[in-house]
């Protein structure tokens, strides 16, 4: 649908280009590292240890606010008093790209990219720290045990993400109705990894981190903007524009673009 005819059907029209989203993205990983990077205590304060290094910007050391996300170490299996091991998980890099593509696909995601639909590149990394020695000392209090290492065994792979954008709507008790943009995964590919069995787990692992806790986070409530600027004047409400033959799709996927078409309400 031509720019000028969906524009004239909303309220408010918006969209970004990719190359837009890829900017807030490298943002994001300097603000907020956490999200994308994982590991042990020890990995933690000895960041030196990571199979990428994180490069943060000077806010987040200053604001005090960590630039990875602690987990438990991974428990070997049996073992009693209980050994775990240190590790570390990093998502390094990534890139989106809408409709209608320029990331060359893996076949197991049916090239080439469909109709509204986005893809996303990125590069994940993890790092196990095996012991040199096993023949390490238990603890005398009968805690976990956790052999220091000096180093991680490393690897990276590619992941390919296919998914679409969704308006969600939320009913929160003390706030009401809340809507968001998020993102939903139709499709996770790890390229070229064997067995099929360890593939297959580690895009099940992967596609519950994207969807369970990264995408949660990454949402954007539509109503956020209008808000908080025009809150002494009016209530402002925004809804999407209800999809029509003059609009499609909303949001739309299209021409390197995310778009959306808002329908304003307002009341005294």
């Amino acid at each position: 649908m031509p720019f000028t005819d969906s524009a004239n059907n909303a309220d408010l029209y918006g969209a970004i280009n990719e190359a837009g989203i890829n900017l807030i993205a490298q943002h994001i990983f300097r603000q907020r590292p956490s999200l994308f990077n994982y590991g042990t205590d020890f990995v933690a304060t000895h960041p030196e240890l990571l199979c990428m290094p994180i490069t943060a910007a000077p806010a987040v050391s200053q604001r005090g606010n960590p630039i990875i996300s602690v987990q438990p170490p991974l428990p070997v299996l049996g073992t009693r008093p209980e050994v775990g091991l240190n590790y570390c998980f990093q998502i390094s890099k990534a890139e989106i790209d809408f409709h209608p593509g320029r990331i060359a696909l893996p076949p197991e995601l049916n090239p080439p990219l469909g109709v509204q639909h986005f893809a996303v590149h990125a590069q994940v990394c993890g790092g196990l720290g095996c012991p040199r020695d096993f023949n390490f000392p238990p603890d005398p209090h009968g805690r976990e045990v956790v052999p220091p290492t000096d180093k991680l065994d490393c690897f990276c792979i590619d992941l390919f993400v296919v998914g679409h954008a969704e308006v969600e709507v939320v009913n929160i008790p003390s706030q009401g109705t809340k809507r968001f943009l998020v993102g939903k995964v139709d499709g996770l590919e790890i390229v070229d990894i064997k067995p099929d069995g360890l593939e297959s787990s580690l895009e099940c692992y992967l596609n519950a981190l994207i969807q369970l806790v990264i995408l949660p986070q990454a949402k954007v409530e539509i109503t956020t903007l209008v808000t908080y600027v025009l809150k002494d004047i009016a209530t402002i409400t925004l809804v999407p524009t209800p999809v029509s033959p003059a609009i499609p799709n909303n949001p739309a996927i299209e021409n390197d673009q995310l778009k959306m078409f808002i329908k304003l309400e307002v009341s005294p």
